[in-house]
């Protein structure tokens, strides 16, 4: 009988391991390469090395499940034969085995889990052999690097994080107690319903490590059981590849799909190495500014519920990025309020989907720096240059690119079309909003356009650059421009539509995000990425593929900064005097690049500054962006604009982050190109004298029979003077403005029809530079010029038309307005495609 023992025990063959028994799954590090941020993989597994295993933790399974492990021989002969008896007594079969017994089981093939005699005996033999040829640290290692714990999680490492978000070198006593309880019945213990049951065998668990001598009575009496992350009531949302978030962080699961994501579709990591390889994966997340983002835009939710009047309903949502210009690295997010919450809460809130990485939406104005980046990379110097800000616009199509727009009196969509314009857009500023100074044609710097958000100007500027060169110049900042079908922004559908300068097309949070930080590092874009480094297992860390270039000038780095620099310098006074303002209160003098941006409808409202150091953008936007749609942001207050709440968000968010940075400036502008002129040639300043008369100040043109003489040489001659009254109700303004002006016959478009002779002839070719002449009159209708339409006016004893008469007999102001410098905003709701 001993021969035939011994026979067996040494013609045993250890098999081959099962292929299963090493899959790890990967661990997800937050940028500090220490802190966990989750794993992602079919099998919820890491492995330690003997090192790295806790003494108590040892010790605690020891206690439960081996206490003589260490000087057995792979077998418990007593634990085999107190299993038989127990067979022979009560039927079936029951356990008696070892450590070393578990771990052949589940490690070899060819063993398995039946509960029969053979297969018994073949582990015995199998686990005698393994003890003879391996060490005891080995064995043991390996098996609580295997061994199932519950909830998808195997082996210790995975078990720790699973049920207290912690890794193994930090579990209290009381909890390396409980991992070694749980060993026992894995899918039962962990479960609430069987809590009663995993405390007693905690308890006997303790007493056992106080009976071996591996703690003291005095510890086992301090301890107290733990809570477990695993008794939520709420739901995580994940999918089949297993991507779990291991601590109770909101941002958690989405940053780790897209770390997947990166891998699989960027580096070439493949699917299997991803999900079974046990690789480690340090992200460029850091978590302080992850927490402080969530902060930002939480405290600012509970600020809009807070306003009287204010609703924050289900269909709102908020994404916003925090990128290092420098590198590309994406340091904080806010995809999303979380997924711990129940499947019905989360269809509701649309919880799974990534806002800030993934959801694309129209941007509104905060698409414009693509437009003013290509008319400075095409030529266009962005301090001398002049674009039309005028309250509407008729803008010609792209093939006439040098052609100027022509002016509208009053906006109307069907305004061009009935002028013969029909292939021109029309466009207005938000609610016809007055920028610029009418007797300068409503000339404005690039720079005043950028800061009050000139629909008109940027428009027309599209359209001088051509649309294809916009389009270009978005794709080269990063942005997806295929069609939506593809998951792109669709871009590359609206060549030729000079409206995508308002917005229309649809980005991404994460796009813009990298288009500011591409500007703040002086035109040199580098890839947007989450993973800092990664490393299959005793494997060197491989570093994320991505890519750097000039997107100004790719073929001359000084040149391309130089350009850059001309673009940071037209965005740098948004939240000086323009659209953004209140998202530089508590910073100082600190410099900000921004652009303020909202949709038709106050769908979308976003929010873009960078400064050196950081660039961060904030978008709100609706569930349903369908024109008809009653979602929209004017719900929250302050207009649905995206420079109120997306700025404020923002704001928070830097004075906690970036007032304690030190100040640092953005590169000093170098000017080059030429002074882009998209305005009509503005008439000569003409000669006058000024006389007093019975009191009254006459002026007289120095023209016709008084040319050439000097004021003392010229007989003033008595003109009537239109009186001006005020109404009583100046539209609730306390401010001067003037009565709505006798009706005269006026073309829809702008152009007036002279109601008398002599006349001024309006040259509506806007191919070169539009003039005009005019004639003074004895009478009090005067008719003023088209200067490439829209600038004529009709003035009357009884008020004004539009802009200004002729020859500087009187000068007055548009009804409803005063000043023809920039006034305080009172954002209104604009019309189709237009953008704040």
């Amino acid at each position: 009988m001993v021969s035939v023992y011994e026979y067996l025990s040494h013609s045993a063959v250890i098999p081959a391991a099962l292929a299963s028994a090493n899959y790890q799954n990967t661990i997800v590090y937050y940028n500090d390469g220490k802190t966990v941020m989750g794993t992602i993989g079919t099998v919820n597994r890491q492995d330690l090395t003997y090192q790295q295993l806790p003494v108590n933790l040892k010790n605690a399974v020891l206690a439960a499940e081996d206490k003589n492990f260490f000087t057995e021989g792979g077998i418990s002969p007593t634990g085999i034969l107190r299993s038989a008896y127990d067979d022979l007594m009560h039927g079936g079969t029951s356990g008696g085995s070892t450590i070393t017994q578990e771990f052949v089981r589940n490690y070899y093939t060819g063993i398995g889990v039946q509960q029969t005699a053979s297969r018994k005996i073949k582990e015995i033999f199998i686990a005698q052999k393994l003890a003879g040829e391996k060490s005891k640290p080995w064995i043991l290692t390996s098996y609580l690097n295997l061994i199932y714990l519950g909830k998808n999680s195997y082996g210790v490492a995975a078990a720790a994080q699973t049920y207290f978000g912690l890794p193994v070198n930090k579990l209290s006593i009381a909890q390396d107690a409980v991992l070694a309880s749980i060993i026992q019945q894995p899918s039962n213990y962990p479960q609430l319903q069987y809590r009663d049951n995993l405390k007693a065998r905690w308890t006997a668990v303790l007493a056992d490590m106080v009976k071996d001598n591996f703690i003291t009575q005095a510890q086992a009496d301090a301890a107290t059981f733990p809570k477990m992350l695993t008794d939520t009531t709420s739901s995580t949302v994940t999918d089949a590849v297993g991507v779990l978030a291991n601590n109770s962080d909101p941002w958690a699961p989405y940053i780790l799909k897209v770390v997947e994501n990166e891998l699989t579709g960027v580096d070439h990591v493949t699917q299997q190495q991803l999900e079974t390889g046990g690789m480690r994966v340090v992200t460029t997340i850091s978590r302080p500014m992850e927490v402080a983002m969530y902060k930002a835009v939480n405290t600012n939710i509970a600020a809009i519920k807070a306003t009287p009047g204010a609703k924050y309903p289900s269909y709102m949502r908020v994404g916003a990025e925090l990128q290092n210009p420098k590198n590309g690295e994406i340091l904080a997010t806010y995809p999303g309020p979380g997924q711990k919450m129940t499947p019905k809460k989360c269809a509701e809130w649309n919880c799974d989907v990534d806002m800030s990485i993934y959801a694309r939406e129209q941007v509104g104005s905060s698409f414009k720096p693509y437009v003013l980046s290509a008319a400075v990379a095409g030529g266009m110097n962005a301090s001398t240059s002049i674009l039309n800000a005028a309250p509407a616009l008729c803008v010609p199509p792209d093939y006439d690119a040098l052609k100027l727009s022509q002016d509208m009196k009053y906006y109307s969509t069907s305004a061009c079309s009935q002028n013969n314009l029909s292939a021109y857009f029309p466009v207005q500023n938000d609610g016809g909003e007055v920028i610029g100074d009418p007797k300068k044609l409503w000339g404005v710097s690039p720079q005043t356009a950028l800061a009050q958000s000139s629909n008109t100007a940027f428009t027309d500027l599209a359209h001088r650059v051509t649309t294809s060169k916009v389009i270009q110049m978005a794709q080269a900042y990063g942005v997806n421009i295929s069609a939506f079908t593809q998951g792109g922004s669709n871009l590359d559908q609206m060549v030729g539509q000079v409206g995508l300068a308002l917005g229309t097309a649809s980005l991404t949070v994460n796009e813009q995000a990298t288009m500011l930080a591409t500007i703040a590092d002086n035109g040199v874009y580098h890839t947007a990425h989450v993973v800092k480094y990664w490393q299959l297992p005793d494997g060197p860390q491989q570093k994320p593929i991505t890519q750097t270039r000039g997107v100004l000038d790719p073929t001359n780095a000084a040149n391309n900064a130089a350009l850059a620099s001309q673009v940071q310098y037209a965005m740098s006074m948004t939240t000086v005097n323009g659209t953004g303002t209140s998202a530089a209160v508590g910073l100082g003098n600190r410099p900000i690049i921004a652009k303020t941006g909202t949709t038709t409808n106050s769908h979308a409202g976003f929010f873009i500054g960078a400064i050196p150091q950081y660039s961060l953008v904030v978008g709100m936007f609706t569930e349903s962006q369908a024109a008809n749609s009653p979602e929209s942001l004017a719900v929250l207050t302050g207009g649905g604009f995206g420079g109120y709440w997306p700025a404020k968000i923002w704001n928070s968010f830097a004075q906690a982050e970036f007032a304690s940075l030190p100040v640092q400036n953005f590169e000093n502008p170098t000017f080059s190109g030429d002074k882009w002129i998209q305005i009509g040639k503005l008439p000569k300043k003409k000669s006058t004298c000024t006389f007093t008369i019975h009191g009254h100040k006459i002026t007289i043109p120095l023209t016709g029979k008084n040319k050439n003489k000097k004021c003392n040489q010229v007989t003033p001659t008595p003109t009537p003077t239109p009186t001006l009254t005020q109404p009583q109700n100046c539209h609730g303004h306390k401010r001067n403005c003037f009565p709505t002006p006798t009706p005269t016959t006026s073309s829809t478009f702008g152009f007036p029809t002279q109601t008398s002779s002599p006349t001024a002839t309006p040259i509506n070719s806007t191919t070169g530079t539009p003039t005009s002449t005019a004639t003074s009159s004895p009478t009090n209708t005067t008719t003023g010029p088209g200067n490439g339409g829209g600038n004529g006016a009709t003035a009357t004893a009884n008020g004004v038309r539009a802009g200004l008469a002729v020859g500087g007999v009187l000068t007055v102001l548009l009804p409803g307005s005063l000043l023809w410098t920039t006034l305080s905003r009172r954002r209104r709701r604009r019309g189709k495609g237009t953008a704040e």
